[in-house]
């Protein structure tokens, strides 16, 4: 069984932290909706200035791999929907896992410049219940004649 995520992602610049709100919208037949916040304490301004974006990146594995999941710009608000898809065997609880990195261009010695990650940031997991299967609905139900 899948739960299938739609995730809107929204910037918003605050005085020294970075906020992201995120929506996840679980498309299934005992469909709920989840909020969760992301959030990283902003860089020195010199730094800040340098970068362009921010990368989220996910993976089934605690430690990664992980796979890039969205570029999020670091001006302005910013919204744009990620659809996601997490299964599981009925009635388990999934876990994901989210790590960040900071991007933009780096100068090179030849005077170019490189666009560069940094590193992953610490590690932020998301656990979703994979509900259990309906029962299937009986078949040729009938009255027997006596």
């Amino acid at each position: 069984m899948k739960k299938l995520l739609k995730i809107l992602l929204v910037t918003l610049l605050a005085i020294m932290v970075f906020v992201v709100p995120v929506t996840l919208i679980v498309k299934i037949a005992s469909a709920s909706e989840i909020t969760k916040t992301f959030a990283w304490d902003a860089p020195p301004a010199d730094e800040l200035a340098r970068i362009k974006n921010w990368e989220m990146h996910w993976g089934n594995t605690a430690g990664g791999p992980y796979a890039k999941l969205v570029d999020i710009p670091k001006n302005g608000n910013f919204e744009q929907p990620v659809t996601v898809d997490i299964s599981g065997p009925p009635a388990t609880n999934q876990t994901r896992y989210f790590v960040l990195r900071a991007c933009g261009d780096l100068a090179q010695e030849d005077g170019s410049t490189k666009y560069e990650c940094s590193e992953n940031s610490n590690e932020v997991s998301l656990t979703v219940w994979i509900p259990a299967n309906k029962f299937q609905v009986p078949v040729n139900f009938r009255m027997i004649p006596e």
